[in-house]
C-alpha cells in the first residue's frame, strides 16, 4: 500500500507474539515506525496502548487481517479536514475470503453519515478496523479490556455518543477472512456479550438519552429471544428458560416469548447439554483507563527504546 501523508507515524504494538515480529521490524529502515512490545493482554489493550502513545492529530487502527488501498489515509484525512463537524470517517469495505470470494462487509443501507447511535443500537456495528478518527475525541476514551468478544462493536456504540460519523465513498478497505485470522474465529459467546453491552449502554452509560425506552425494551427483548431459541435448538434447557424469561420481562405482551418458554420447560432435564449454564455476569462500567495506562507510558517507552536499539 502507498500512503503519501506528509507526516505519518506507524505504531506497531506487539501483543506478546511468539513469532519473529521484532527481528522483522528491526530490518525495516524507516524512522516513522515505532515498535512496542507488551505482554499479551488482548486486542483492546494493544489498541489502548496505541491510543496513549500516538502523537498525531488522527488515529487509524489497522488489524493485521486488513489491507488499506493506496492513498487511503490521505483521502480520509482530507475529508475530515474539510468537514470539521465529523469526528470519525469510514469507507466502503469488503470481506475477501481465502477461496477468492468477496462480499460486502456492511450492507449498502449502512453506508451513511451523521449521528449513528440509534442505528448502532439496533444493529451490531461491524465497522472496519481502519476507521480514521480525530485523536481529540478519544480523550479519556478507550476500548473496554474486560471484553474478549465484540469489543470493537462496544467501542463504536459508545463513541457514537461523542461524535458524528462520516461515510467516505469511492474508496474501499479490504478485510481478509482467512483460516486462523481474528475475523474468522468462532465467537461462541458473542451474542451474550452483545446483549450485556446493550443493557449496560442503555441503563448505565447514558444510552437512554439517545434511545427511546420503548425501542430499547423491544431490541433487548428480541436479543434475549433470539439467543434463547439458539439454546433451545441445542437442548440447553436451563439457558433457554432463563433467556425466555428475560425476554418476557422486557416485553410481557409478546405471546411468542411465552410459547418459547413453555417449549423450553418441556425439554427433558436429562437432555440438557448445558445444565450448569449461567448468563455471563453484568458488565462493569468501563474504567477510566486514562488513570492506568499513562502510568505505564515510561515503561512502554523503555521497552520501545530497547527493542529499537
Amino acid at each position: 500500500m502507498c500512503q503519501i501523508l506528509d507526516k505519518l507515524e506507524i505504531i506497531i504494538v506487539d501483543d506478546g507474539s511468539t513469532d519473529n515480529t521484532a527481528p522483522i521490524i528491526k530490518q525495516i529502515s524507516d524512522k516513522r515506525i515505532r515498535y512496542i512490545y507488551k505482554k499479551n493482554g488482548g486486542v483492546s489493550s494493544a489498541r489502548n496502548l496505541g491510543i496513549v502513545t500516538c502523537r498525531g492529530d488522527y488515529i487509524a487502527f489497522l488489524d493485521d487481517d486488513d489491507v488499506m488501498p493506496e492513498v487511503y489515509l490521505q483521502t480520509m484525512v482530507h475529508h475530515l479536514d474539510e468537514k470539521k463537524e465529523y469526528g470519525i470517517a469510514f469507507p466502503l469495505f469488503i470481506n475477501a475470503y481465502s477461496n477468492g470470494r468477496k462480499k460486502d462487509g456492511f450492507g449498502f443501507e449502512c453506508y451513511t453519515s451523521g449521528n449513528l447511535t440509534r442505528f448502532f443500537f439496533d444493529r451490531i456495528p461491524q465497522m472496519p478496523s481502519a476507521i480514521v478518527c480525530r485523536k481529540s475525541i478519544l480523550n479519556d476514551f478507550y476500548f473496554d479490556e474486560q471484553l474478549k468478544e465484540s469489543e470493537d462493536s462496544d467501542f463504536f456504540l459508545r463513541i457514537s455518543t461523542r461524535t458524528k460519523f462520516l461515510f467516505v465513498p469511492g474508496i474501499t478497505l479490504i478485510r481478509r477472512i482467512t483460516p486462523g485470522s481474528l475475523n474468522c474465529l468462532v465467537r461462541t459467546r458473542f451474542s451474550e456479550n452483545w446483549l450485556r453491552i446493550l443493557e449496560r449502554f442503555y441503563f448505565h452509560l447514558g444510552g437512554d438519552q439517545f434511545i427511546p425506552f420503548r425501542l430499547a425494551k423491544i431490541k433487548i427483548a428480541r436479543q434475549y429471544y433470539r439467543i434463547a431459541k439458539e439454546h433451545y435448538k441445542k437442548k440447553h434447557r436451563k439457558a433457554a428458560i432463563f433467556l425466555f424469561k428475560r425476554a418476557i420481562i422486557y416485553a410481557p405482551l409478546n405471546l411468542s416469548y411465552y410459547r418459547g418458554l413453555l417449549k423450553a420447560l418441556l425439554l427433558g432435564k436429562g437432555n440438557d447439554g448445558l445444565c450448569d449454564w449461567q448468563m455471563p455476569k453484568p458488565l462493569k462500567r468501563p474504567k477510566s483507563t486514562i488513570n492506568r495506562l499513562p502510568d505505564k507510558q515510561d515503561e512502554y517507552r523503555i521497552l520501545e527504546k530497547s527493542l529499537n536499539a
